[in-house]
C-alpha cells in the first residue's frame, strides 16, 4: 500500500466510477483498476462492489475512505504549516459562488488581496448548492460563499453578514403610473422569485421573503439575480433585490424602493470539514465579511 494507492482509491471512492476518476487524474481507467486491485489484495478486503450499473463502496471501503480523508487533510495542512504565509506559496484559489456574490461583493476584497498576495490566481464558478456541496467534498473547488447555510455534515460553513434587501420595481411596471399605495396591492402586481432548476418548491425562497405569510403574484422565476435586476429595470416585474445591486439605478430614480417586511440575503462561507485551507483562504474570508458588514 503507497499513497498513490489511496490517491487513487479516494478519488474512484469520491466518484463510484472508474471512469471519472481516471479522467479527473489524467491517467487510464486499467490503470485506477488495477492500482485499485492491488490495494485491495494488500489488505484483504474487497474495498468496492461493482457491477455493470454501478459502483459501491463496501463498508471497509467507507472505513478507508474516511482514513484516507484524513491522512491528505493532514499532508496538506503540513505543507501548509511548511510554506508558511510567504505570498508566493499561494498559487490559485478554485471558489465555488453565484454571480451576484462574484459580480457585486468580490471584486473589492480581491483589490484588497492583491495587495498582500499578488501571484494568485482565482477560478470562480456558478454553483446551485448541491453542487457546490459536491464540489467542496471531491476538493473541486476550495471554498464557496452562498446566500443560505448550506445543511451538509461533510462541509463547515461561517456565517459573514446579511444585506439589506428591499422591494424594488420601476414606475414601468404600473398602469398608468399608478403606483400602489398599499403594501397588499403591490403584492398583486408581478413578481419574480429566484428558482433554481430541480429545486425544492418546499423550501424557502433565498430573497428572504416571507411567501407563506404574504403570498405574491410570483409571474417569473429565474435563477440568475441579473435576470432579476433586469426584469425590474425593465419594468417587467416587482423583486426583492440586495440594495447593492439597484444602488445605481436607484441614485437615478430608475427604480422605487417600497416599504414590506425586513428583507436581507445571508452570506455564508464554506469548506470541506477537515480541509486545511491556506491561510490567503482565510484572509480573503475576512475581507469578504468585512466588505458586507461596512455595506
Amino acid at each position: 500500500m503507497d499513497l498513490y494507492q489511496l490517491r487513487y482509491f479516494l478519488e474512484v471512492a469520491r466518484e463510484l466510477n472508474f471512469t471519472r476518476a481516471a479522467e479527473n487524474l489524467r491517467i487510464s481507467p486499467p490503470a485506477v483498476s488495477r492500482s485499485v486491485t492491488l490495494l485491495e489484495k494488500s489488505l484483504g478486503q474487497r474495498l468496492f462492489t461493482r457491477t455493470n450499473r454501478k459502483v459501491e463502496l463496501t463498508a471497509a471501503g467507507n472505513l478507508l475512505k474516511a482514513r484516507v480523508e484524513k491522512i491528505y487533510d493532514d499532508i496538506e495542512g503540513a505543507k501548509l504549516a511548511l510554506a508558511g504565509s510567504a505570498p508566493e506559496s499561494v498559487a490559485a484559489l478554485k471558489i465555488g459562488s453565484r454571480e451576484m456574490i462574484t459580480d457585486y461583493l468580490l471584486p473589492k476584497p480581491l483589490l484588497e488581496f492583491r495587495g498582500r498576495y499578488p501571484a494568485t490566481r482565482f477560478a470562480f464558478y456558478e454553483l446551485d448548492p448541491a453542487g457546490m456541496a459536491d464540489a467542496l467534498k471531491r476538493d473541486q473547488i476550495d471554498c464557496g460563499f452562498y446566500y443560505a447555510d448550506i445543511q451538509d455534515p461533510d462541509l463547515e460553513s461561517r456565517h459573514l453578514g446579511s444585506l439589506r434587501s428591499h422591494i424594488y420595481a420601476s414606475r414601468r411596471l404600473f398602469a398608468g403610473g399608478r403606483v400602489p399605495k398599499t403594501f397588499a396591492e403591490l403584492l398583486k402586481h408581478p413578481f419574480i422569485a429566484p428558482r433554481y432548476f430541480r429545486a425544492d418548491p418546499t423550501l424557502p425562497s433565498v430573497d428572504g421573503f416571507p411567501d407563506a405569510r404574504w403570498p405574491r403574484n410570483i409571474q417569473y422565476e429565474a435563477e440568475f439575480l441579473e435576470t432579476h435586476r433586469r426584469f425590474v429595470l425593465d419594468g417587467l416585474a416587482a423583486a426583492v433585490l440586495p440594495d447593492i445591486v439597484v444602488k445605481d439605478a436607484r441614485a437615478q430614480n430608475t427604480v422605487m424602493r417600497f416599504p414590506g417586511p425586513r428583507l436581507g440575503r445571508e452570506i455564508y462561507f464554506f469548506k470541506r470539514k477537515g480541509r486545511a485551507l491556506a491561510s490567503a483562504a482565510d484572509y480573503f474570508c475576512g475581507l469578504v465579511r468585512g466588505y458586507i458588514r461596512g455595506l
